[in-house]
């Protein structure tokens, strides 16, 4: 495993579905994949929500969701300021 994650604690199981054995998905990823490390905005997604046809990595409408759900937990925990200087895009 990677990290934490600020989104959960069990990493053993797909975020969306459950099942276990998941990748390790990083919210932010290209030139922020290691500030997604840093920063915990980290998520567990089996190989279908990860990579499949019903993936956050096929369907960006589904990565949009994630990164606004990782931006909200990381304002919750750090600030909307922080949030802007480190990855300099609004998603919310």
């Amino acid at each position: 495993i990677v990290g934490e994650s600020i989104i959960t604690e069990d990493m053993e199981h797909c975020f969306v579905c459950g099942r276990p054995y998941p990748q390790i998905h990083h919210i932010m990823n290209k030139s922020d994949k290691k500030k997604s490390e840093k920063y915990g905005l980290l998520v567990p997604l089996c190989m279908e929500h990860h990579t499949g046809a019903a993936g956050v990595h096929t369907k960006p409408e589904r990565m949009l969701a994630m990164r606004q759900f990782g931006q909200k937990e990381f304002e919750r925990r750090y600030s909307h300021e922080i949030w802007m200087r480190e990855f300099k895009k609004n998603y919310l």
